[in-house]
């Protein structure tokens, strides 16, 4: 059976990306986000340990009928539904951090971000995909069941799961928040000196 230490690792750092998105939305302004910062953090950080906590039941019961020669279909359908749990919450979240973009991207132009802003904001973008990948191939996985193609050849799971979370990780180590996080501050001067040359041509249109 895959352990269910595979998906600790996932939702801790799904933690941190939600994190980083609430601290872009206070930076671009609540306008940004159809979720406040907070709500991120609550709902979808909710969602995974719920998604855990039903995959550990399911997995538990699972492995005890396997040692005891008992049917594990219950079990495995249990963390069948965990899992599908936590690809259903990935996808709502994937969606607002779409809006997200979209709407930022809407109101300001990239030449006018931060030179910091733009290549974390990448990395968050690069780091969610990878995490999505992963995890539709684990839901296939699953259903499929213990015997199932995927989870009987190994270069999948290195390729769909290995392969997809390291990059997920590594790029910070590169991009790291830390280093790269502009302030508020600095921001709200970029949108200044955006909105300048549109105030000044109001100006003139008022004038007229």
């Amino acid at each position: 059976m895959v352990p269910l230490t595979s998906e600790l690792a996932p939702t801790f750092f799904t933690a941190g990306v939600y994190v980083l998105l609430g601290r872009f939305i206070q930076i671009f302004g609540r306008e940004s986000s159809v979720l406040s910062p907070s709500m991120y953090l609550w709902i979808f950080c909710t969602c995974d340990v719920i998604s855990l906590v039903v995959q550990a039941i399911g997995g538990g019961m699972a492995s005890s009928e396997s040692n005891n020669n008992k049917d594990t279909k219950p079990g495995t359908d249990i963390m069948v539904a965990g899992i599908i749990f936590q690809l259903a919450s990935i996808t709502i979240f994937l969606a607002c951090a779409a809006d997200f973009f979209r709407r930022v991207l809407q109101r300001h132009r990239l030449s006018s971000m931060s030179s910091t802003v733009v290549p974390l904001m990448g990395a968050m973008a690069f780091s969610i995909v990878c995490i999505y990948i992963r995890s539709i191939y684990r839901t296939i996985e699953l259903l499929q069941g213990w015997s199932g193609y995927l989870i009987t050849h190994e270069r999948f799971f290195i390729a769909l799961d290995g392969a997809m979370m390291a990059p997920a990780v590594a790029i910070f180590n590169f991009i790291h928040p830390g280093w790269f996080i502009p302030s508020q501050k600095s921001v709200s001067i970029d949108i200044g000196r955006e909105m300048s040359p549109m105030s000044s041509e109001q100006h003139v249109f008022h004038e007229a």
